[in-house]
């Protein structure tokens, strides 16, 4: 296979919703790490993403959201919306799915990681007419931080790789937990303890994680 190659651009969001609808799993920057993505109801480019990622066993994948269009895959609680109302943010939410999402797509779990690191993702969401399911570039602990690492590996194995450079964070989101009752932050990431209380004041930082 022959990977092609497009600066991202608004302009490329229209072809990028072609080849997803077409059954494609492409590779796009995101300001936390590169990411696959396919259409979330296409089990072939879900499993493909699988595949690629060298999983072993049936794991879940994300999807790529925002509050306009969250309620098509989730259910969400008061504390969610607050979060998802700063979207788009470098900010990973657990949340309950909905039974519409394939089990590809969530590995038979009830709850569903969903997110919008940058502006490009959310214009990608608002011009697809479907959910975009996602995962972070790379296997085992190895992550795609820039267009060349994405290029390293997968060339070939994929029909398009957006360039977007180096990733602005060069890390995974950080992680939130609202299936709970109270929020809690399972992973740190670009966005602190501190920056998510002064949008939600009642997150909780779990005992391990205090200093």
């Amino acid at each position: 296979m022959q990977t092609q190659t497009a600066q991202r651009s608004s302009t490329l969001i229209p072809e990028i919703v072609k080849r997803l609808e077409q059954g494609e799993t492409l590779i796009i920057p995101t300001d936390t790490v590169y990411a696959f993505i396919a259409h979330a109801h296409n089990a072939d480019a879900v499993n493909r993403m699988a595949e690629l990622k060298q999983r072993r066993s049936p794991q879940p994948f994300a999807i790529f959201t925002h509050l306009d269009r969250a309620e098509e895959v989730a259910i969400l609680n008061d504390s969610a919306r607050r979060m998802m109302e700063e979207f788009p943010y470098p900010v990973t939410m657990i949340v309950q799915v909905r039974d519409s999402v394939p089990e590809t797509v969530t590995a038979g779990h009830k709850n569903v990681m969903v997110l919008c690191p940058d502006q490009f993702v959310y214009d990608l969401v608002s011009a697809a007419p479907f959910p975009i399911t996602c995962g972070a570039v790379g296997y085992a602990d190895i992550r795609a931080k820039s267009f060349e690492s994405a290029m390293q590996l997968y060339d070939g194995d994929v029909p398009m790789i957006v360039d977007g450079g180096e990733s602005k964070y060069g890390r995974s989101a950080t992680l939130v937990d609202f299936g709970v009752e109270v929020p809690a932050i399972l992973k740190y990431g670009p966005i602190s303890y501190d920056d998510l209380q002064l949008i939600l004041p009642e997150v909780e930082l779990p005992a391990h994680m205090r200093k």
